[in-house]
């Protein structure tokens, strides 16, 4: 007994096996042989036995154009022109569930031209919206990476189904470490590539880019990592402004394997992405005629508000201060010409951004100076409203366009009203000493609340002398009727009368 229990406090000495051998490769048993070829699963894009890291900004698209990429791969089909090689593709989506990638596929499957049923044990689509538990691995306290679950079944499944393409969909859901941990990033990126090496094909990592404008989000270790990355936007012009909403573009902001750049032009139509050429000419948007007329106007817009600073009034009319010709000869118009101006006014003023013969300020003479104003800056006054107080009061129009409107300012005092004199004897309305009935109206009336009030008189209102003040009498109460110049007092002191 007490040497089974002495065997149970002693500390074992047998050390831990060994790790095994690492494998090396030693260069001259390349003697000889031919250069293996290197392999894509969409050329110069997307490569073998890599992961591949695509990211692009909200609604941009990332995910149906990742469906699309598993789509053309599953069946051998060029993605947007580019070369790819058939295999069996799975998309694991965590945002999206089963209704939305049916709708996709089917509007894919018809710009593509082919029958559903043609992706039969080709295409594999997992939908994990909802699901718990979707991160491939998990940190500890220590930075140490443990494989989750979720990555041993996408990898079985890959495994099961000769599956050699996987899109992953996304970084926001599969990776739960920290972005900015390099550690931690770079031991993702890892196990990505496993996954891609375990199937003898390529993974596509979805990410968002950060708020700072930056393609990707988080730690460099997400750039450096990858030997392939990919960004795709909604282009804008040199004002930022976006000619075409359908219109996107994918470049190689990375590649170790082929040349950096490449632009990849392509748009969105019927519910998936084609390339430009194949839109039908009556469906195309003359995105060069757009982008000219939405530059001009801002232009026009522009000036408009520089000349309104300066006081300078123009006018539509053909004139010295016609608004075309001044606005081209200004610096914020950026070169354009007055014909150009004028095409951009007619625009606006169909556009109803734009009005003509406005009131736009006092000059010295307090007469209004008119011209073109922008819609935005008109004020409109509140209505009468029954004589009631405007529920939304507007802002007292200013004069000068470089100041602020003023601040409005409600009145909530009480109206001031002025009740008509007591009733003379006759009067009717009621007794005497009793308070008229008080008229909305009675203000105008009142020669001391309005002095252009013109009183009137009723019919049976007396003449003026009888509201004079009748001289005083001897007879009259307040008369002492004595010379004695004691002030009405008797001879004890006391007022008398």
């Amino acid at each position: 007994m007490d040497e089974a229990r002495d065997a149970m406090f002693m500390e074992d000495d047998t050390p831990p096996p060994a790790p095994p051998l690492l494998s090396l490769i030693d260069p001259s048993g390349w003697a000889g042989l031919g250069v293996p070829e290197r392999s894509w699963k969409v050329k110069d894009y997307i490569p073998d036995r890599q992961a591949t890291l695509l990211t692009g900004k909200g609604a941009a698209g990332k995910s149906l154009v990742s469906q699309q990429q598993a789509t053309c791969i599953a069946l051998g089909l060029p993605f947007l022109g580019l070369e790819t090689v058939q295999t069996n593709a799975l998309y694991v989506t965590c945002e999206d569930d089963a209704d939305e990638l049916h709708r996709r596929q089917v509007a894919i499957c018809a710009n593509l031209g082919v029958d559903i049923e043609a992706l039969s044990g080709k295409l594999f689509l997992l939908s994990l919206q909802g699901e718990m538990a979707n991160e491939l691995a998990t940190f500890d306290h220590d930075g140490r990476m443990r494989v989750a679950p979720r990555y041993q079944q996408i990898e079985a499944a890959c495994i099961e189904n000769s599956i050699s393409f996987a899109v992953l969909d996304n970084t926001a859901h599969l990776f739960t470490g920290n972005e900015n941990d390099r550690h931690q990033v770079a031991s993702f990126i890892n196990l990505c590539n496993r996954l891609a090496i375990s199937i003898d094909g390529a993974v596509v990592i979805v990410g968002h880019p950060n708020k700072a404008g930056d393609s990707y989000s988080g730690s460099t270790a997400w750039e450096n990592q990858v030997r392939s990355r990919l960004f795709m936007e909604i282009p804008v012009d040199d004002d930022g402004n976006c000619p075409d909403p359908d219109a996107r573009v994918m470049r190689r902001e990375k590649s170790n394997y082929a040349q950096r750049g490449g632009d990849l032009n392509f748009m969105w139509f019927k519910g998936s992405f084609v390339l430009p050429e194949a839109v039908p000419e009556e469906q195309k948007i003359d995105t060069a005629s757009i982008a000219k007329a939405s530059r001009e106007n801002d232009l026009f817009m522009t000036c408009l508000a520089k000349a309104a600073s300066q006081k300078r009034a123009v006018s539509h009319q053909n004139g010295i201060n016609y608004a075309p010709r001044i606005f081209a000869h200004m610096p914020q118009a950026k070169g354009a010409k007055e014909a150009d101006m004028r095409a951009a006014m007619e625009r606006l003023l169909s556009l109803g951004k734009i009005e003509l013969e406005a009131n736009l300020w006092k000059g010295s003479n307090r007469h209004w100076k008119v011209g073109i104003r922008a819609t935005d800056e008109v004020r409109q006054p509140p209505s009468e409203n029954g004589g009631n107080a405007c529920a939304n009061p507007a802002p007292t129009p200013c004069a000068d366009p470089r100041q602020p409107h003023s601040q409005v300012i409600e009145n909530t005092a009480p109206t001031l009203r002025c009740a008509d004199p007591l009733p003379l004897k006759g009067e009717t309305g009621g007794a005497v000493g009793a308070p008229p009935p008080v008229r909305s109206e009675d203000w105008k009336s009142n020669p001391i609340l309005n002095p252009r009030a013109e009183v009137a008189r009723p019919a049976n209102d007396p003449p003026d002398w009888m509201n004079e003040t009748p001289p005083i009498g001897e007879d009259d109460w307040c008369f002492d009727g004595d010379d004695d110049g004691d002030g009405g007092r008797n001879d004890m002191g006391r007022f008398e009368g």
